[in-house]
């Protein structure tokens, strides 16, 4: 039956996706407009992980709670969180390990679980949720992604319209009914999660984009084919009932067809941050260019956009609640994912540059003479102090991708991530030096390999036999683990969506400002390596030849590490 209904779903937007597709073709511009405000920075790696680093250490030494000042609800403390994790996924550390690892399982183990004290509301348990697999992805413990997993089935269970219940106009076990789908937009109500767990039929965008956005994490760690069709179910009721051709509104009321457009730049990161990773996942490129769309519509929409292309809500419905301007850094957050899974392509470039313009403003705008303090205004004026947490989580939704962009110096190399955030093969650099050289080389090393062997060997049967005189010994091995790599999902389409008429786009030029002072701080912190005997064999020989390799080719200049993040 589950099956039938999903296929007539398809079916029933397949000549609408091609249009999709066409459109999104037609619409993309990756141009970086001339009137962005600073989209460079000449700033080193090792300085801007050590801004990074200042603005994350007063959130690692606050109570951790709501109430504390800047975390009114869960989606700031689930934020605290995620931004620490996402720094150590960055810079390949394990700063914030210990913090994050302790304390975030703590917050959902009382009475409330996901859910905060007074309202059941599953955007809540999403925002955990995604905190949660952030830390799992960078600190590889598997009770962080089982909690990933029991948020998710908490928002499946409670408030997830699947095809079956969309059919009959019901909605995820819960007593209320809706009118046909096909008086809002003819599409079905397949995908939808719903905002809150009494019985409205509010489905906002914070909702089902954070649902999305952890189905697709999911699908791509597990291989779950349930992650995979509830992640494209709800890609495609966004694009149905959410999507206007130009940015996602904010609420969908399903009982009577009602919509509530409510820009607000969170949405939008949501939305960016799910379709980029589905995008990648499921290797579309129709879903691709249909990012790159999204992309340069949000990033040039007037209801987020100050001169110079800054963002800061202007929307009265998101100003009025003052702790809505922490919130934007989850915009970036999206827009960074989009960044990491499109390497080296004319989106990343257009992403970098703009992420660029909010950092400036922050470092010129935003930060505490102390560089430990930022306001949620980037555009200022400038705390003094700290004060609050709301102004350094935003901020560091801005400066943790930032360092990323750059590669690190020789003196600290960072480990390279694949997209899935496991370790990846690191690049050769190649050095053409003659077939003469070359071959003279080779044989060398092979020489050299053999000498090597003979020692070690030598070296070896002298220890063991001192060691059998004291006792015996386990015999020393070596395991190489292989690092996890995602499967490559089967194409799905996606759904169809309409477009409505744009919003009007402007951005004026910003008069020159001062320029930041770099914090020059290297705060890069690695634990020290305790000694292993055991490996000592093992890392001996390749050593050694790379020692002679390294007599005999001389010394190279410009030889960076491997890019990181890539």
């Amino acid at each position: 039956m589950l099956f039938t209904l999903l296929k007539g779903s398809l079916l029933f937007v397949y000549g609408v996706y091609v249009w999709v597709g066409v459109q999104a073709v037609a619409a993309q511009n990756l141009t970086i407009p001339g009137n962005w405000r600073k989209p460079l920075s000449n700033l080193s790696r090792e300085v801007r992980e050590g801004i990074a680093y200042d603005a994350a250490y007063p959130l690692s030494k606050i109570p951790i709670s709501i109430g504390t000042a800047g975390l009114p609800r869960i989606q700031q403390v689930a934020g605290l969180y995620a931004v620490l994790a996402l720094q150590d996924f960055y810079s390949g550390n394990g700063t914030w390990k210990d913090l994050v690892t302790e304390k975030l399982p703590l917050e959902v183990q009382g009475s409330n679980g996901f859910f905060d004290e007074k309202y059941k509301i599953y955007s809540d348990v999403m925002h955990w949720g995604l905190a949660f697999f952030y830390a799992h992805r960078v600190y590889d413990e598997d009770v962080l992604l089982q909690i990933a997993i029991d948020a998710w089935n908490i928002a499946h269970s409670g408030g997830f319209i699947d095809p079956a219940a969309a059919v009959t106009n019901s909605g995820a076990g819960r007593n209320v009914t809706s009118p046909p789908s096909s008086n809002c937009t003819g599409g079905t109500f397949a995908g939808a999660v719903f905002y809150r767990a009494d019985t409205s039929t509010a489905v906002n965008m914070e909702t089902v984009g954070t649902f999305m956005t952890l189905s697709a994490y999911l699908f791509e760690k597990t291989q779950n084919v349930t992650y995979h069709d509830t992640a494209q179910l709800s890609l495609d009721f966004i694009l149905n009932y959410l999507w206007n051709g130009t940015l996602v509104y904010d609420t969908r009321y399903l009982g009577n067809c009602g919509i509530m457009v409510r820009p607000f730049s969170m949405n939008q990161g949501w939305f960016v941050e799910g379709l980029s990773v589905w995008a990648n996942v499921t290797k579309n490129g129709t879903l691709t260019t249909f990012l790159e769309t999204v992309v340069t519509n949000v990033t040039t929409s007037p209801s987020w956009t100050l001169p110079g292309s800054v963002v800061n809500d202007l929307e009265p419905s998101v100003t009025s609640d003052p702790t809505n301007a922490a919130l934007k850094g989850i915009y970036i957050r999206g827009l960074a994912e989009a960044h990491r899974r499109n390497p080296g392509s004319a989106l990343a470039s257009y992403i970098e540059a703009y992420i660029y313009v909010q950092l400036n403003s922050i470092l010129d705008y935003a930060r505490a003479p102390d560089n430990s303090a930022y306001s949620t205004s980037w555009t200022g004026p400038p705390v003094t102090s700290y004060t609050e947490a709301g102004g350094n989580i935003a901020a560091l939704d801005v400066l943790n991708p930032a360092f990323s962009f750059v590669e690190p110096s020789a003196s600290s190399p960072m480990i390279p991530q694949t997209p899935n955030g496991t370790p990846g093969p690191v690049s050769a650099k190649s050095h053409d030096t003659g077939a003469i050289t070359g071959g003279a080389v080779g044989g060398v090393v092979a020489v050299a390999v053999i000498i090597a062997i003979v020692f070690l060997c030598r070296r070896r049967r002298i220890k063991e036999a001192r060691d059998a005189s004291e006792g015996d010994l386990d015999a020393y091995g070596i395991r190489l683990v292989e690092p996890f790599i995602s499967r490559i999902a089967q194409n799905p389409p996606s759904n169809k969506f309409q477009r409505m008429n744009e919003l009007n786009q402007g951005n004026t030029s910003s008069p020159p400002v001062p320029q930041p002072v770099p914090n020059t701080r290297d705060t890069t912190r690695r634990p020290d390596r305790p000694h292993d005997a055991r490996r000592e064999i093992a890392i001996a020989l390749p050593v050694l030849v790379e020692q002679l390799r390294n007599v005999l080719r001389g010394p190279q200049q410009d030889e960076l590490p491997p890019r990181y993040g890539d």
